[in-house]
């Protein structure tokens, strides 16, 4: 056995390396506002502090505080028949709704979840995605439904 003054570990041992772990996140703002009534009249907003519903304002929306023109449409299912969805598919709508000059797009409560790749397109090409909460008029409140929703929110909200 050869002695090595630089070295002192034992013949046997072996150095592991372990690979960093590493996240990417990017985001393109910090606040958004879904603004119903004039909310640079501060005694609106006095007014409106603890309020439910809106003004006759109509429906704007607020990027880290700039208003912001909204161009968009509403996004249904595709097909009847989620089997036959594909991701390229999904990929393509996002990207024809940002080639039509949209900026935003709502997802129909009365749809389905899409499939994580439109999300993730939408995130990549800066189209905002507006989403309704799937079936909750016909909410029941039963634990399986709140364990969907709270899963479904989690998955969305990132």
């Amino acid at each position: 056995m050869m002695n090595n003054m630089n070295n002192n570990k034992d013949e046997n041992e072996s150095e592991v390396m372990a690979a960093p772990v590493t996240d990417t996140r990017r985001i393109a703002f910090r606040l958004y506002a879904l603004v119903t009534g004039n909310d640079t009249d501060p005694s609106y907003v006095a007014r409106s502090q603890n309020a439910t519903g809106s003004d006759s304002f109509g429906m704007r929306v607020r990027v880290n505080g700039q208003p912001i023109y909204i161009r968009g449409a509403n996004v249904i299912p595709m097909d009847t028949m989620e089997g036959r969805f594909s991701a390229d598919a999904h990929r393509r709508m996002a990207l024809s709704a940002r080639d039509a000059m949209m900026n935003m797009v709502r997802i129909w409560g009365g749809g389905i979840y899409l499939p994580q790749i439109f999300y993730d397109t939408c995130d990549e090409i800066g189209l905002m995605v507006m989403h309704d909460l799937m079936n909750r008029g016909s909410w029941t409140g039963a634990p399986r439904e709140e364990s969907a929703y709270r899963h479904q929110l989690r998955r969305l909200s990132y």
